[in-house]
């Protein structure tokens, strides 16, 4: 390193003189026989200090104020903190970050719930309970019948034996066997040969496929016959479907539509006679499987899966009427085509046509598929994407409910997904939160279908592996516990926080709780609270979040202490916060700036245009932006820093041999 003496004599000039041409990386500049108080990458200073002019350090701002233009008003425009509120959840949940105002629909968005009903405007509060209402033999398929408006469900095992099911109240159902057990039919089978794989109803007749016939009866009496023979051997995956007015059945690769007008046939033997079928479409891949019909407005529409990817068919109808089904128009089997493919590794597992759209379950979650004037579908974003599949459907209101399962508190509990589809977000999505939730533990359970009975929800659950069962959404009790978890919050920016306070609005019982948890990215929890009506609205400490943190979510554990009602009920949340970014430090220096100056031991030292020349190599510092090192000489203080602002005051005029060029130079300087 080369110490410059400024004080060295020119030869040119006669004065002392200071290099400031050098080329050396920028060193600390040595003072030598001037007593200096100040360097700027080696460009040497006096301080000149006064009244009009001192020397002043001060904070740098370091939080920007900031335009309201949030949903939730007054959330940017306040002073000191920093804040973040919800006051309604009802666009359902899904999200990671809570960012409004910065990210599209997630104002009312969450990221996760249990138990709790978030559809309600600007409220969250329990969901109803489910109550036992029936246990299958070898499992259970159902499908919802129509006998006069009473609660009739029709129910299938793999004992053979159909049942109805009438629902009474909040206890267990009653159930009448249907007199045509397997072991009474001429063949002299065992019912155990002949288990029950799918039913449906058109109203008041339903259909249910064994594994060696299709049977009809009627609604709410003890009648059946054996419509169809199926086939000699057992089959266990076939299924039957009611749609649009017509019967379909699907076995394998072919989806037959049946002819219902045909007579009995009391046998369970026999090929599947090609006379009570007006049409089928066979599936040119022999691996392929037909798995479920649904009809659309102006269409049917039909699913299945060859190896690991599913496709949906477009079912149009016939041009003329036909006198074999009096006179109507007739599915056009023949001329059915591929309407949607899924991505590879995706298999369906139920479709069901509502409001306009086609609701597709598969292996990997639910997509709402659109559906366009000419009955085209549009295959929809995977809206949930879950670890389970996704297995039924049903409707309600402008709602749709999925049959799935899901984790909860480290149990795989049989649950329900709700979709609202009267809320179409740009993106193809809509909101969604989990429901109805079968309890299940120790044992893991699945809800492989649900049904919607005089507008009580039905859950077919299968438990433990074993025998399935039916649970029925309770007309008056609710959960006793859930949970809703907020989207992680970063106001924006990944700079460092300190989250101090949380405030809860709400109401509920004396006895009813919530519990407040946080979480990081890293999604480990820390307990808050446990809060009361008597704490509601008022600033709870986060005491227990120790230093800043880059995000922080909230998770609301809802206690309710009498099942009767649907307490505690929160209506909104308020996070405050504030900024922990490291400070920084704004220091101004007065500085003399002529060709010749003087220190404080009244040495001179300087030449003609060093002022100038030192004015300009400062400037060239400030306008190229860079870090600038600063030595302090008084309080031997080194610091790098950012040139913020240069400031010069010429003081005097030219004068015979003397330039005039000198003055006040003020510069501040940003230390980092």
């Amino acid at each position: 390193m080369v110490n410059y003496d400024i004080t060295e004599a020119s030869a040119v000039k006669g004065f002392p003189q200071f290099d400031l041409s050098s080329t050396e990386s920028p060193a600390a500049w040595q003072p030598t026989k001037a007593a200096y108080d100040l360097s700027i990458n080696n460009i040497p200073f006096f301080l000149r200090i006064n009244n009009q002019d001192p020397y002043v350090r001060e904070t740098a701002q370091y939080k920007k104020d900031q335009f309201d233009s949030s949903n939730e008003p007054g959330e940017q425009s306040l002073s000191g903190w920093w804040l973040r509120s919800q006051t309604s959840w009802h666009e359902g949940a899904g999200i990671t970050y809570y960012e409004p105002g910065i990210e599209n629909n997630v104002s009312h968005k969450f990221k996760d719930s249990r138990g709790v009903d978030i559809w309600n405007i600007g409220e969250v509060r329990m969901l109803p309970s489910v109550t036992y209402a029936y246990t299958g033999t070898n499992g259970i398929n159902a499908a919802v019948g129509n006998n006069a408006g009473t609660d009739v469900l029709i129910s299938g095992d793999s004992n053979g034996v159909l049942k109805r099911i009438t629902l009474n109240g909040n206890s267990t159902a009653s159930t009448a066997n249907y007199v045509y057990t397997a072991t009474s039919y001429p063949q002299g089978h065992n019912g155990s040969n002949f288990g029950f794989t799918s039913v449906t109803t058109s109203g008041g007749k339903y259909y249910a496929t064994c594994s060696g016939a299709i049977h009809r009866g009627t609604v709410g009496t003890l009648d059946s016959d054996v419509v169809f023979a199926q086939h000699n051997g057992g089959n266990t995956g076939a299924f039957v479907k009611y749609a649009k007015g017509f019967v379909f059945f699907g076995e394998n690769n072919v989806l037959n539509l049946l002819d219902t007008t045909q007579g009995n046939t009391n046998a369970h033997s026999g090929g599947f006679p090609g006379a009570k079928q007006y049409d089928a479409r066979t599936h040119i891949d022999s691996t392929f499987v037909w798995n479920d019909v649904a009809g659309g407005q102006t269409n049917i529409y039909a699913s299945g899966n060859a190896g690991n990817s599913g496709e949906i068919w477009k079912i149009g109808f016939d041009t003329s009427p036909t006198t074999a089904n009096n006179g109507t128009l007739l599915p056009d089997m023949s001329s059915s085509t591929v309407n949607a493919t899924l991505p590879d590794g995706e298999k369906i597992n139920a479709i069901h046509h509502y409001l306009g759209y086609l609701i597709v379950g598969t292996s990997k979650g639910i997509r709402i598929c659109p559906i366009n004037v000419n009955g085209d579908l549009t295959l929809g974003p995977l809206l949930v994407e879950t670890s389970y599949s996704v297995k039924g459907f049903t409707e309600r209101g402008t709602y749709i409910y999925a049959a799935t399962k899901a984790i909860s508190s480290g149990n795989t509990n049989g649950i329900l997904i709700r979709i609202d589809l009267s809320q179409p977000f740009e993106d193809g999505t809509f909101p969604y939160a989990y429901d109805l939730e079968y309890e299940s533990a120790p044992n893991a359970s699945e809800c492989t279908e649900v049904y919607n009975v005089n507008d009580r929800l039905v859950m077919v659950i299968e438990e433990g592996g074993s025998a399935g069962e039916l649970q029925v959404e309770h007309t008056t009790d609710h959960r006793t516990t859930g949970f809703l978890e907020t989207g992680l919050i970063r106001y924006a920016t990944v700079e460092p926080k300190f989250f101090k306070y949380i405030k809860v609005n709400g109401s509920g019982a004396s006895n009813d709780t919530i519990g407040i948890y946080t979480t990081d990215s890293s999604g480990a929890y820390t307990a808050v609270d446990n809060i009361r009506p008597t704490d509601y609205g008022n600033d709870l400490p986060l005491v227990n979040i120790v230093g800043s943190q880059e995000t922080l979510g909230i998770k609301f554990v809802f206690n309710n202490s009498s099942a009767s009602t649907s307490d505690p009920v929160m209506t909104s949340y308020q996070l405050k916060s504030l900024p922990a970014s490291k400070r920084q430090r704004l220091i101004q220096y007065p500085l003399s700036c002529f060709d010749v100056e003087m220190d404080r031991f009244n040495g001179s030292t300087g030449y003609v245009n060093s002022a100038y020349e030192k004015l300009s190599a400062l400037e060239a510092l400030e306008e190229l932006g860079d870090v600038v090192s600063i030595t302090d000489y008084r309080t031997n203080e080194t610091y790098d820093g950012l040139i913020e602002n240069v400031r010069f005051s010429n003081e005097s005029s030219p004068d015979k041999n003397n330039n005039g060029y000198g003055g006040m130079l003020t510069v501040t300087v940003r230390k980092i």
